[in-house]
């Protein structure tokens, strides 16, 4: 019977890691994943987040739209959709986004409010 070697087991944790991080990787299809992934799939409409900010404050939501204007370094958006703008902030949560104007994209985070002009601090983001 053979030994395993140092470089044996070496090798065959490096193989399970890599497997691992393949997977780990793996989300839905065409998708990119960053931040949390999101737990909530239904969707917040954004006029009802816009309409009535203070009911939405401290909330967690989950809203869509496309990505309309964003900074350069990829650490806040804005979203619209049919019904309107909503800025998210993504920076708090320690990520950013490559840059995606144009792309649809799916938020999960939480409703602040400033002067009644509701932002989201973004926890996670799909962008299709």
């Amino acid at each position: 019977m053979k030994r395993r070697t140092n470089k044996n087991k070496v090798w065959i944790a490096m193989s399970i890691l890599s497997f691992a991080l393949t997977l780990s990787g793996c989300g839905r299809k065409g998708t990119d994943v960053y931040g949390q992934e999101i737990s909530e799939r239904n969707i917040t409409k954004l006029n009802a987040i816009l309409s009535e900010p203070a009911n939405f404050e401290g909330k967690t939501v989950t809203v869509e739209g496309k990505i309309i204007q964003e900074c350069p370094t990829g650490c806040w958006f804005d979203i619209k959709d049919d019904a309107g703008m909503i800025h998210v902030d993504i920076k708090p949560s320690g990520f950013a986004i490559p840059q995606k104007v144009g792309k649809m994209v799916m938020v999960e985070g939480q409703v602040s409010v400033d002067n009644n002009k509701p932002v989201l601090i973004g926890k996670g983001v799909e962008i299709k």
